[in-house]
């Protein structure tokens, strides 16, 4: 579904914090930007599923669901994002999340993590970028392979994640090398997806291009792929490794458990061919992913477990 991507002639920030206006100076490339706005090209077009003509309503919807049935996973990118692994980041440190949607990965952050860091959320949908402003986030528009909006060695981590496979095969080199840009000496780069041939691409290629409102013609990504990019990105101590990046959600009974998770990823993925048979959803799950529904004091909890792949490194 096509959905046009416009850039504001005129960025107008006058509405936000002093914090956000001190990470704007920070962050942004005046000059880039002034060159961007004065060329006869304005306008991003591509095809976008994440509009309203698309599933970004559904996206948005399943979230609103059960926020944290991500967060597992999430909190696994942020160790990655810190030098020394921690969830314990000081006021001043910057994570660009290039992929961000509606600024998932800031909201975790700030439910989960004491010491939350900054973040500048980078996505090419319009669409899911308005959303991360209405909630006061700090947000731009461009794609991940034309960071223009940011400024060398300005931020301390990048996370390409929840959607990386979406960055065409041809541009995938040059977002690593873009990445690897915006970061300063020593900052954590960071990319997460889940293997082609695996349990998520194969429910991807057979059920959400069946039952989906929009298809997903979307190559994943092969260990040496993404150990090629961190490399060329020109990144030290690369490292490649599998998290647990579970879908995970809490209900009163079994039963309401075993249906919010089925709702979820109808939601997720825009599955409108499986509204209502969530029955033979929790089968089709089940045929891709172990499924555990387990009793504990707050109820019943659902956990489809996935696992991701995820590369990372350090820009020297």
């Amino acid at each position: 579904m096509a959905a046009t991507i416009v850039a504001p002639s005129k960025p107008d920030f006058s509405s936000i914090g002093t914090e956000q206006k001190s990470l704007f100076d920070r962050v942004i490339n005046p000059q880039a930007l002034y060159n961007r706005f004065g060329s006869s090209s304005q306008a991003l077009t591509a095809q976008n599923e994440f509009s309203t003509e698309g599933r970004g309503e559904d996206y948005l919807d399943s979230i609103r669901l059960f926020p944290d049935v991500r967060s597992e996973g999430t909190l696994d990118l942020l160790r990655l994002a810190h030098p020394q692994g921690s969830l314990e980041f000081d006021g001043d440190y910057i994570i660009a999340d290039l992929l961000a949607g509606d600024g998932y990965i800031e909201e975790t952050s700030k439910r989960h993590v004491s010491f939350a860091p900054l973040f500048v959320n980078s996505d090419s949908s319009a669409f899911m970028v308005e959303k991360c402003r209405k909630k006061a986030m700090f947000a731009v528009c461009e794609f991940a392979q034309d960071l223009f909006w940011l400024k060398d060695e300005s931020v301390d981590a990048v996370i390409f994640a929840y959607g990386t496979h979406h960055i065409d095969r041809v541009f995938r080199s040059q977002a690593a090398k873009e990445g690897a840009r915006i970061l300063k000496s020593g900052g954590r780069w960071v990319l997460h997806d889940f293997e082609e041939d695996g349990p998520m691409a194969r429910l991807f290629g057979e059920v959400v291009n069946e039952y989906g409102k929009t298809r997903h013609d979307y190559p994943h990504f092969t260990r040496q792929e993404m150990l090629n990019l961190a490399q060329d990105a020109g990144l030290s101590d690369i490292a490649i490794e599998y998290i647990a990046d579970p879908f995970v959600v809490q209900a009163p009974s079994k039963l309401a458990a075993k249906r919010l998770l089925c709702n979820y990823v109808i939601k997720m993925y825009g599955l409108s061919g499986l509204e209502n048979e969530l029955d033979f959803t929790f089968h089709l799950l089940e045929q891709y992913f172990s499924v555990n529904l387990t009793e504990n004091l707050s109820g019943y909890e659902a956990r489809l477990i996935r696992n991701a792949l995820v590369c990372h490194g350090t820009k020297p």
